[in-house]
């Protein structure tokens, strides 16, 4: 039986193509991407790979404008470097031009960056330090979200996707660091990352939440120190944030320092311990297990990193941390409701979503922490694992809701990978479903498979996060003085 890929291959050899076949695909605009691809076929530079290039774009989310991003990359991309695109050499592309629409914009801008995506599977991003050059820096940061995305749709490990984002922003923000010394002439402090960004699990638009601490001497004017510090974390914030030709390099976000957004942009090493020590909330306990050195002084970073510790991972038993968290997720998922979030669509604070997982685990750590180092880590992965060498978690509860928090950061990472924005919504429209499909790898022919095949695990994977967090953190935290 002919499969719908050789049917269209089979049309297009004619010079026709189907937009019958193109919607059981998946294609949202059947009748123009009829017309995208007829013209992509006849393109010259394309013609001898496309076979392979159609049926890689047939999978992805929107393969019409894949097709049609493609003949006008052939084109520019010829124009600017004198040579045919050779998709043989990167065979990624197609499904990055399908699957991104801000990357396949990315490109059409700069045709010779599609030299990044070479290789059956292209190379991670460099590893070396960036130029202190703000504009370097957004560069550096677009053509390594080009290799990320192209090695996501490659079927890598998904993990592997987190660590690469992560170590992308620990270069970004080294080399931010030294510009914004360079712009003010002031000494810098540590840079620590908080939240996604200190346990390596960054996401394809997350913000990245900083925490900033120096070493003050005893013979200094202390406000004046502290001026002169909080000016260069203004000159970091706003330069990573100013918008460039192709876009940005990150949101900052500073909130979670001590006293929120009242308090000062950074904090000298005594004020902070002082602050933790006075008026340290148990939601700053759990915030603080993700705190990590980034960039900056080595000293005054590990020397915070260490005095925290007993704040974090207290030596007593506490039965109190796991209704803390419990009251803290309860609040969340309140205040989102009152506002009008529908959470059943919800990715990342809905029932049975990320935040679930995260609560759990990072109560557990702070139950447990004091005791087993191994559960000292900021990556919920690690943590899960940690768990259950433990034997704190039974294996099948741990590998069970390891699988479930990486398919729903896959989901939200697919998500975001459109148009980097900032979004923790599963759609609900049938048309995005589908598109969210094909980016998350769903590679059956008739798009309605893949759909229901989306849909089936979006229902179980929720449901058995919300069953494991109610059993060990809703209702166990109502059992007064018993341990999870």
């Amino acid at each position: 039986m002919e499969s719908l890929r050789d049917a269209l291959l089979a049309g297009l050899e004619q010079g026709r193509a189907s937009p019958a076949v193109l919607e059981r695909l998946g294609e949202p605009e059947p009748s123009r991407a009829a017309e995208a691809f007829r013209r992509a076929v006849a393109d010259p530079d394309l013609a001898p790979t496309r076979d392979e290039w159609v049926r890689e774009l047939l999978v992805t989310a929107r393969p019409g404008f894949g097709a049609q991003c493609l003949e006008e990359l052939a084109r520019r991309y010829r124009q600017t470097t004198g040579r045919s695109l050779d998709l043989t050499a990167a065979p990624a592309l197609p499904r990055v031009l399908g699957s991104s629409d801000f990357l396949a914009r990315l490109l059409l801008r700069h045709p010779n960056w599609a030299d990044e995506l070479t290789g059956g599977r292209p190379p991670p991003p460099s590893s070396d330090p960036l130029e202190a050059d703000w504009t370097s820096i957004r560069i550096a940061k677009y053509q390594a979200l080009l290799r990320i995305a192209a090695r996501d749709l490659s079927d890598r490990p998904f993990e592997q996707s987190l660590r690469e984002l992560s170590d992308l922003a620990d270069r970004c923000l080294d080399a931010a660091l030294r510009c914004a010394m360079r712009e003010t002439g002031v000494e810098p402090p540590a840079l620590l990352a908080l939240g996604k960004l200190g346990g390596r699990e960054l996401n394809f638009a997350s913000d990245v939440d900083l925490l900033f601490i120096y070493e003050a001497g005893p013979d200094e004017d202390h406000i004046e120190r502290n001026d002169r510090v909080c000016r260069l974390v203004r000159v970091l914030k706003q330069n990573l944030e100013a918008r460039g030709e192709d876009g940005f390099a990150f949101r900052v976000d500073l909130d979670l320092r001590p006293e929120g957004r009242t308090g000062t942009l950074a904090n000298s090493l005594d004020a902070a311990l002082t602050y933790y020590e006075t008026f340290g909330a148990e939601w700053e306990r759990q915030m603080l297990i993700r705190a990590r050195r980034v960039a900056g002084p080595i000293e005054p970073a590990q020397a915070f990193l260490d005095e925290i510790g007993p704040f974090v991972y207290r030596r007593l038993i506490d039965p109190s941390a796991i209704g803390a968290v419990r009251e803290m997720k309860d609040r969340i998922e309140a205040e989102r409701r009152r506002s009008g979030r529908d959470l059943e669509f919800e990715l990342k604070e809905g029932p049975g979503g990320i935040r679930d997982v995260e609560f759990l685990v990072q109560a557990l750590q702070m139950f447990h922490g004091a005791r087993e180092e191994t559960l000292r880590t900021g990556n919920v992965p690690d943590a899960l694992l940690g768990l259950r060498t433990a034997g704190i978690l039974p294996e099948e509860v741990a590998g069970g809701l390891l699988h479930a928090y990486l398919w729903l950061r896959r989901a939200e990472h697919a998500v975001q990978m459109v148009e980097e924005r900032q979004t923790h919504r599963f759609p609900r429209d049938r048309g995005a479903q589908v598109a969210l499909a094909r980016r998350m790898g769903y590679r059956d022919e008739d798009a309605a498979a893949a759909r229901n095949r989306l849909l089936d695990e979006w229902t179980n994977t929720r449901a058995e996060v919300r069953s494991h967090f109610e059993a060990l953190v809703l209702r166990r935290s109502t059992q007064a003085g018993e341990t999870p």
